[in-house]
């Protein structure tokens, strides 16, 4: 059984998972510390934006354009930003597949001025898990698929279409450790 889930994905199994905020979803596992796996949900686009969130915040009309997206259920309130290795800030934790992490006022005062990473996406929240409580979901309940994802997996798409992406990534991971 998988003890390191760094760095890897879980998509929700079809009809196996009914919790409504885990049904069809898309989690990357940006980072696993001792007994404790931290992720964030992909897929799942908010009713709000980015301009949204700094109009909150004070800056009306900032011009910023980008989905909020909803990265689980622990700690809502928090902003992570999600983004590609070519940027960083104040407190952006490198992760793997060419990711970083980053949560801290400045990155949200860097992308207000335009100053972006070249992909990117703005999350409410993570998702968590403790070791054995993920391994049973995966191993003994079979909620979700584990992968490894590819490059593509993050940012091109989102809601269904994403999560129908990576259970094709998944179909063709499963295939290969045949051929």
């Amino acid at each position: 059984m998988e003890a390191n889930f760094k760095g890897k994905m879980l998509v929700a199994k079809p009809h196996f998972l009914r919790d409504p905020h885990f049904s069809n979803s898309v989690i990357y596992i940006y980072e696993q510390q001792e007994q404790v796996v931290l992720g964030l949900c992909l897929n799942k686009p908010s009713n709000l934006t980015l301009a949204d969130i700094h109009s909150m915040r004070g800056h009306h009309n900032s011009g910023a354009t980008g989905k909020l997206y909803k990265g689980g259920p622990v700690n809502e309130q928090s902003l992570l930003l999600l983004h590609t290795d070519d940027w960083s800030s104040s407190n952006t934790f490198r992760s793997s597949h060419g990711n970083c992490v980053s949560s801290d006022e400045l990155m949200l005062e860097k992308l207000l001025s335009g100053n972006m990473p070249k992909c990117w996406r703005m999350m409410s929240g993570m998702s968590t898990w403790v070791v054995p409580q993920l391994q049973d979901e995966i191993y003994k309940r079979n909620a979700w698929l584990l992968i490894e994802p590819n490059e593509s997996i993050f940012y091109t798409t989102d809601g269904d279409a994403q999560w129908k992406s990576a259970i094709e990534l998944a179909s063709v991971r499963m295939l290969e450790t045949y051929f």
